[in-house]
């Protein structure tokens, strides 16, 4: 059985970044954008800012995106965010990402990550 699923609360969100994030997104930019999403909605469009973001669905919707636009599933730049357990498309490594907040002190570029999101 697939445990990455999308809940229906978060069908609408995963469109919305797939639509929105750039063809050539690099794993940094969107590790950043999922630690971004998890510090602050603010980065946010206001019609998701409601969503409640927990790690799991954040976890499920990047293992998703990197699955969708084929983004490296063992990137070497990984261990900075503590995340080189896991292959991308796995939602434990996108856990591992929200972890690294409180591990090794990592914050978000709440800037950058805004940016990606620009029309």
């Amino acid at each position: 059985m697939n445990k990455n699923i999308i809940t229906d609360d978060f069908k609408d969100f995963f469109s919305y970044l797939n639509k929105s994030l750039p063809d050539n997104i690099n794993y940094m930019n969107l590790s950043n954008l999922c630690l971004a999403i998890f510090f602050t909605v603010d980065v946010l469009p206001k019609e998701f800012q409601s969503l409640e973001f927990n790690k799991e669905a954040l976890s499920i919707v990047f293992s998703e995106i990197c699955k969708k636009r084929n983004i490296v599933t063992y990137p070497n730049n990984a261990s900075f965010y503590g995340a080189s357990f896991h292959s991308s498309h796995d939602k434990g490594h996108w856990l591992e990402v929200m972890a690294s907040v409180l591990k090794l002190a990592n914050s978000p570029d709440t800037k950058e990550a805004k940016k990606l999101l620009e029309p």
